[in-house]
């Protein structure tokens, strides 16, 4: 009689092992086809598929995350009606199960996690659920799983950023720079935000070039960071009302050595050619003696002429090395 038990219930658990077993390869086979009709964009039917596999593995963290995904794709910013709404409550709601049931155990669940946190953060920085002290949680986790992450401390410095904490937002951007010295990129981000209006309306101007100057000293044989200079004294030359007429034009002469530089490095430079003829227009504008106004414009109309041809030139030979496209199959 123990016998017969005993194999009774051996009996009834290999049947719910197997019955696991099977549940959890239907839920990979119901992801996979989700996985499928998400990259074809139609996430109406990948949400039905994602369902039906977290319904055969309730613990599936990355189905969550990807029913998280596909209902913030169909929502609609801007549109009040309740169905729209719905839609990005429940890609909150299925991002958070996602983080609940993961347990890392893998890169790619590891990744997940990753992915679910920064959703999750961009979710309560924006409107309709922005929330600080959310986002910000959400971001602090991120961080903490890999504090030396570059995007990760972007998110944050974004997030810092979005909610007017200034002094923070800097500290991220110039950490990103410390861990990063030798990265123009990241160098070029921190320029970026001192090139902003955030402190009272203004931006901190001279600290942007320096760090930029910085930048482009970083990569000397890289044309582009002597270019964006350039662009950034045209910018402020050009748009800033509060310039006088001689800071302008100072500003402008800063922008021509810049380009110079950059042409210097790549004289077939198209984009820095048009700069330069800009940088040209904006001295014309205040200089004093008809004269000279005339000379900045020609320069500029023969500048502008010169970038056309270039870009032609080069889209040519852009063309002219493609490979041809493929000859249709014949038909038999």
């Amino acid at each position: 009689m123990k016998t017969r038990h005993r194999l009774l219930a051996l009996a009834t658990l290999v049947s719910v092992v197997a019955g696991t077993g099977c549940g959890r390869v239907r839920a990979k086979a119901a992801f996979k086809d989700g996985n499928k009709l998400y990259r074809e964009e139609n996430y109406r039917k990948a949400i039905e598929q994602y369902q039906r596999a977290i319904e055969l593995d309730p613990q599936m963290a990355e189905a969550y995350f990807y029913l998280g995904s596909s209902n913030q794709a169909l929502y609609r910013p801007g549109r009040d009606d309740e169905e729209n709404k719905k839609r990005l409550e429940a890609a909150v709601e299925h991002y958070q199960k996602s983080l609940e049931v993961n347990k890392g155990t893998s890169p790619n669940l590891k990744k997940v996690r990753m992915n679910g946190l920064a959703a999750l953060t961009g979710l309560f920085s924006e409107p309709p659920f922005q929330d600080y002290e959310k986002a910000l949680a959400y971001a602090q986790q991120l961080v903490a799983e890999n504090p030396n992450d570059s995007k990760n401390l972007y998110a944050m410095a974004n997030l810092y950023e979005k909610f007017g904490k200034i002094a923070e937002a800097e500290a991220a951007y110039k950490k990103v720079t410390e861990l990063n010295p030798q990265d123009a990129k990241a160098c070029g981000a921190l320029a970026n935000f001192y090139n902003k209006p955030l402190w009272e309306g203004r931006s901190r101007f001279e600290e942007a070039i320096e760090t930029l100057t910085r930048c482009a000293e970083l990569a000397p044989e890289d044309a582009s960071g002597y270019y964006k200079v350039a662009t950034f004294y045209w910018d402020k030359a050009y748009r800033d009302p509060l310039l006088n007429d001689e800071q302008k034009d100072a500003y402008a002469d800063k922008g021509l050595e810049a380009v110079d530089k950059a042409l210097s490095i790549r004289p077939g430079y198209w984009e820095a050619i048009i700069s330069k003829g800009l940088l040209y227009r904006v001295k014309a504008s205040v200089a004093k003696n008809p004269r000279v106004r005339a000379q900045y414009l020609d320069q500029a109309q023969t500048l502008q002429k010169q970038a056309l041809e270039q870009r032609k030139e080069q889209q040519g030979a852009a063309a002219a090395a493609s490979p041809p496209p493929e000859a249709p199959p014949e038909v038999e």
